[in-house]
């Protein structure tokens, strides 16, 4: 009976992660960029069982059953596929047309990455994103010289589909863009920002994953990329999680009266 409850309960922990990530891609179905997030389950630990119910050694008898302990949302997976491209004729806005993400630095020097390619000039004459997060832009040694005072202006920022910015005073200037190494991912960090997740390694030791460059995408001036969020893929994939969770709260309230009658039939 115990077992029951906790089946339940964790079934409807699960259920809750995943409605939580459908209704944060509805929230940011607008979002330049966004990748849509999904959630991967996972079984708890499982029992081999013989036909009375009571465990054993799988390899000693061969009438067995299996029963789980529940389920849990074992991670988040990021969609990498591509947004679909709109032209807004902007020099400011940019899209990567294939893999890749744009690598941006905060006030405080922390790097993080992202797909949203809605850029401004501050009043330092630095391109920023909406976050007021710098671009990175690199020189021929690959310094980022997107800082103070560097003087870009909107009808200066003109640069080809490999990034490498046009005219006589940003030679060999080129904007960068990075994947991770491997089958790694990113993951959300909040306002359309990515950092890149943390792997175990052999030694146990926990560490981000490695991220290069990528020369798999193309850099489009003049166009915004769209979120990849099918909204009614999402608006489904709620009322199957909502019936879900309904019916794994259902099971614990059948649970619960059925405890409850065998403690009543017990004390009389």
């Amino acid at each position: 009976m115990i077992r029951s409850i906790w089946n339940s309960r964790s079934g409807m922990s699960a259920q809750m992660e995943k409605l939580n990530a459908v209704s944060n891609n509805i929230a940011n179905v607008n979002t330049t960029g966004y990748k849509r997030v999904d959630v991967n389950f996972s079984n708890l630990m499982q029992e081999t069982l013989n036909r009375k119910g009571y465990p054993v050694d799988e390899n000693k008898d061969g009438n067995l059953s299996f029963t789980g302990t529940g389920v849990k949302a074992s991670e988040l997976q990021m969609d990498n596929s591509q947004g679909s491209l709109i032209q807004t004729g902007s020099n400011m806005d940019l899209a990567i047309d294939g893999k890749g993400m744009f690598m941006v630095i905060d006030a405080n020097g922390n790097k993080a990455y992202t797909r949203g390619g809605s850029f401004g000039v501050d009043r330092d004459g630095t391109i920023v994103d909406s976050n007021g997060n710098r671009l990175v832009i690199l020189n021929q040694n690959d310094e980022n010289i997107n800082v103070k005072g560097v003087g870009f202006t909107k009808e200066s920022f003109i640069f080809d589909e490999k990034g490498n910015l046009q005219g006589d005073n940003y030679v060999g200037f080129r904007i960068p863009i990075y994947k991770t190494i491997g089958d790694n991912s990113m993951k959300s960090i909040g306002k359309n920002l990515y950092s890149p997740e943390v792997i175990i390694e052999e030694n146990g030791l926990m560490q981000e994953a490695e991220v290069t460059e990528s020369r798999d995408g193309d850099i489009l001036q003049g166009f915004i990329e769209n979120s990849n969020v099918d909204l009614g893929k999402e608006m489904s994939d709620m009322i199957i999680t909502q019936r879900a969770f309904q019916l794994n709260s259902s099971a614990l309230r059948t649970a619960d009266e059925m405890w409850q009658m065998a403690n009543n039939l017990k004390g009389r």
